[in-house]
């Protein structure tokens, strides 16, 4: 019955009996598997909660983000890449008692966010637009050229 329970408990967190086994083949590997873990943890932080995002392809280099930020204009919006991170960040000022009170009926929310992408290492942002309520913003997928063979001739001296 034991042996069923530490196999449960294994289904359950895979990255549990990774790190329990990890100290065998992780030696030298602690720096990348903890921006690993991290990477993780703040990828699952408010994933996909507000506001609701698609991510299209537009061609086999070219994708586009299009965030749903209905009551937003370009100045309550930041765009900015760090670290092969894409951040968008949204800002709404508070509303005055007058204005909350002229509403009969509230169902678009405006309130602040934040949503991160993780962008490959060759991924350029191209252009971030406004369209009807929609934040669309390009990202050009540039592959590295490939390293040339190069032969450097032995002269004699």
């Amino acid at each position: 019955m034991s042996d069923l329970m530490r196999r449960e408990s294994r289904f359950r967190s895979p990255l549990a009996s990774v790190l329990q086994d990890g100290e065998k083949w992780m030696v030298g590997f602690d720096d990348m598997f903890n921006r690993l873990v991290s990477k993780w943890e703040d990828g699952f932080d408010g994933f996909h909660e507000y506001p609701a995002s698609n991510i299209k392809r537009i061609a086999d280099d070219k994708f586009r983000i299009e965030l749903a930020v209905a009551g937003f204009n370009k100045d309550n919006l930041i765009v900015e890449v760090e670290d092969e991170t894409l951040i968008v960040k949204g800002h709404m000022s508070k509303e005055s008692k007058e204005e909350r009170e002229d509403y009969l009926q509230r169902g678009i929310h405006s309130r602040n966010f934040e949503q991160r992408f993780q962008l490959a290492e060759h991924d350029q942002l191209l252009v971030a637009t406004m369209k009807n309520g929609i934040l669309e913003i390009d990202v050009q997928r540039e592959m590295p050229r490939p390293r040339k063979h190069i032969t450097i001739p032995v002269r004699n001296g």
